[in-house]
């Protein structure tokens, strides 16, 4: 699977970034989504001037990206910020919500990066206008707002991450994003995405899955080595000392309410027999790996 994305009508969308960044006009957001369901395309949806709307015009069973545009007053002069949002709708399959994260760096590059927030959220209550130009405020230093400095350590808005945040220092701050890079990305083959909502589910039996590079090499695709119903001992049994792999594996514990609490764990497997060159290249390709294989339900 590619993780690259064509746009449907390239002008048009183009067209509408310009608008929304234009503070000439009336046109304050912008909503694409996927062609069809297809990962690899994405098209226009909607152009629109009043960003209250925004929430009420989401899909529960999309992948939707928004630019929107909001002004704001600081030390007396109206400023204007930029929003890029990333929406997961609930009723997005596990599979799917895998096939269009892979694409999302290909589509952050046609929205370029010139917003001052980023929001990745399936819940429409973020997309509240006057919750986002607090948070835009508060990123600015615009509110009076004291807390004490351990809160201020671990609070977290729902909605927005804390990388997402602008983290504040007595330092200058540099245009330097906080958030760490996913590495480069390789091609997935979609047994890949099958096989890891298998060992997701519940219904199902497997246990495990172990993915690796076409014939060993770095170039890949990604394909399924391996998956099964057994324990640790049977996925061993696939990784190779020639070979690098990633693999999820599902725990089942008990606690002593007889309840059943399920984890995952995500393998990164780099056999001795790999040459050095070949670790290198694999070692850009363990975030887009992770991504996929231990994407949270």
């Amino acid at each position: 699977m590619s993780t690259e994305v064509s746009v449907k009508d390239e002008a048009a969308l183009r067209s509408a970034i310009a608008d929304v960044r234009n503070d000439d006009t009336d046109v304050n957001y912008l909503i694409s989504g996927h062609v069809d369901g297809n990962p690899n395309l994405v098209e226009l949806r909607a152009t629109g001037s009043d960003t209250t709307e925004l929430a009420s015009l989401m899909d529960e069973g999309e992948v939707l990206y928004i630019l929107s545009r909001y002004t704001s007053t600081f030390e007396m002069s109206t400023v204007t910020k930029f929003v890029f949002i990333h929406w997961i709708g609930e009723k997005v399959p596990f599979v799917k919500k895998g096939r269009f994260g892979v694409v999302f760096g290909s589509v952050e590059a046609v929205f370029g990066d010139g917003h001052h927030l980023f929001i990745e959220t399936s819940s429409t209550e973020d997309l509240d206008k006057d919750k986002i130009i607090k948070s835009l405020n508060d990123s600015m230093g615009t509110t009076n707002k004291v807390i004490e400095n351990t809160e201020a350590s671990t609070r977290q808005m729902r909605g927005f991450t804390q990388t997402q945040l602008p983290q504040k220092s007595g330092r200058p701050q540099f245009s330097v994003s906080a958030v760490a890079s996913k590495g480069h990305a390789v091609e997935v083959l979609p047994e890949v995405f099958d096989d890891v909502a298998k060992v997701r589910s519940d219904t199902e039996p497997e246990m495990w899955m172990v993915a690796g590079y076409k014939d060993n090499s770095p170039k890949g695709p990604l394909m399924t080595v391996g998956s099964g119903t057994g324990g640790l001992s049977e996925l061993q049994d696939c990784l190779t000392e020639d070979g690098a792999m990633y693999g999820l594996f599902k725990i089942v514990l008990t606690n002593d309410d007889d309840i059943s609490v399920v984890k995952f764990v995500f393998i990164s497997w780099v056999g001795t027999k790999v040459k050095p060159m070949t670790r290198a290249k694999v070692s850009t390709h363990k975030g887009t790996a992770e991504e996929i294989l231990h994407l949270p339900m």
